[in-house]
């Protein structure tokens, strides 16, 4: 059965959601294992304030590419169907995110809000991306937004939708892949198992 997408529920885990969100996606619940859910929790939000406050900073980078090799390490281990592949800086392309994209897959993003941010893409065509925000926004926050508008109607699916010019963007602007040598992915895509 699929269930619903999470939202985070402090100011700080939208890695860790995210990441947990593309499992969800992908698999119905009764498939997920235990273990991975609790790998993704134990390495992420593991960056400290400056007063040594744990998660007060997020998911570093480091956690997400060592979860990335960690769940592609236990896909094959215990032939669990999955594969993760980290991509950053110039790798990032929009002609990989589509690939993944038009394979059934999905894609855990750093992006931006006021600060740098994890969401989900599942979706794009020749003129949307369609994301996966973690951080719960009321819709009528977008209405005089005219790149990005929200939705509750498809909660295994997206809750944002992005116009492709602006996603494309070198800025540090909301949902926007941002500078190139600042861009981070992570490809999820099922496969056969063994």
């Amino acid at each position: 059965m699929k269930t619903p997408l999470r939202y985070q529920i402090t100011e700080f885990d939208c890695g860790s959601v995210s990441l947990l969100n593309c499992i969800t996606y992908l698999f119905d619940r009764e498939e997920i294992p235990a273990e991975l859910v609790k790998a993704i929790s134990t390495y992420t939000l593991d960056c400290y304030d400056a007063h040594g406050n744990l998660g007060q900073k997020g998911t570093s980078r480091e956690a997400v590419k060592y979860i990335s090799r960690w769940i592609s390490d236990f896909s094959n281990k215990k032939d669990f169907g999955i594969k993760c592949k980290y991509l950053a800086g110039e790798e990032v392309t929009i002609d990989k995110i589509k690939k993944c994209l038009k394979s059934g897959g999905c894609v855990n993003l750093r992006t931006y809000q006021t600060i740098e941010h994890y969401v989900m893409v599942t979706g794009i065509d020749d003129n949307y991306v369609y994301i996966w925000d973690p951080y719960f926004r009321e819709i009528s926050d977008y209405k005089s937004n005219k790149n990005i508008s929200a939705t509750l109607d498809f909660p295994t699916k997206y809750n944002r939708i992005v116009k492709i010019d602006h996603f494309l963007s070198n800025k540090k602007t909301e949902f926007s892949l941002g500078p190139v040598n600042k861009r981070e992915v992570v490809l999820f895509n099922k496969v056969c198992k063994k």
